[in-house]
């Protein structure tokens, strides 16, 4: 048996090495499971005392000794059960907690190339369209190509279409939901920036790239302004 899924669903590497003890020799002593698991006694009858708690073994006292055994491996379903029932119990409240916060403006920093999948498939799970500009193409050089098809492919899909500024005669990430207006040469920029949601979402690409997501709908409200302001001003769609 598998003691690391005992541990996944909350019991300490010791409680699990005490329970499929049990499930094997089915009643002992804190002695005997002492030598059988070469763990300290004092520990034993800790551990032993946790999973009584759990409801996963019992004890009967026979001969002025105290034996433990297991109960059936169901009761594990009847502990996670349990535990489900007080999450959901004290999800409104943690919700509520979850909810103030997000009002809050936070920044994530990303270095590398992971970073861009983050940014992407966040787009992605967003699921609203989107807005930005910058050289949308440069992608290109950081991730594999199954990854941007595979990104163009879902937005595709999820039907998110994009309003992009590139400057003229720089490349683009072409797909069939995105617009292009162009700007003039000086404004060219070695980053990238999209609005979508309530969050800004910047690449600066350099040797490492750095990716920067900011989550305020006070900022990506005062980005969208900004953005349809050039976007009025730039030359036809290309």
């Amino acid at each position: 048996m598998d003691k690391a899924i005992l541990e996944q669903i909350g019991l300490s590497k010791g409680e699990a090495e005490t329970y499929t003890i049990l499930l094997k020799i089915g009643e002992a002593t804190a002695s005997e499971i002492a030598k059988q698991t070469k763990i300290a006694r004092p520990n034993i009858y800790d551990y032993l005392n946790k999973l009584k708690e759990k409801g996963l073994i019992s004890f009967i006292t026979k001969e002025n000794k105290i034996y433990y055994t297991p109960l059936s491996p169901e009761k594990i379903l009847d502990y996670l059960n349990e535990k489900r029932e007080s999450i959901e119990q004290n999800l409104p409240e943690m919700l509520s907690i979850y909810q103030k916060e997000k009002k809050k403006t936070k920044i994530e920093v990303y270095e590398g190339p992971a970073g861009l999948k983050i940014l992407m498939n966040d787009v992605i799970n967003e699921g609203k369209d989107f807005i930005g500009w910058g050289a949308s193409d440069k992608v290109k050089e950081y991730l594999p190509e199954y990854f941007i098809k595979r990104y163009v492919k879902q937005r595709e899909t999820k039907k998110i279409k994009a309003k992009m500024l590139v400057v003229e005669k720089e490349g683009r990430l072409r797909t069939p939901f995105t617009q292009f207006k162009e700007i003039p040469k000086e404004y060219s920029s070695p980053s990238t920036t999209v609005i979508y949601g309530n969050k800004i979402g910047i690449i600066i690409y350099i040797l490492i790239p750095i990716t920067i997501i900011i989550e305020s709908e006070e900022l990506a409200n005062s980005y969208r302004k900004h953005f349809e302001l050039l976007y009025k001003k730039s030359k036809k769609e290309v």
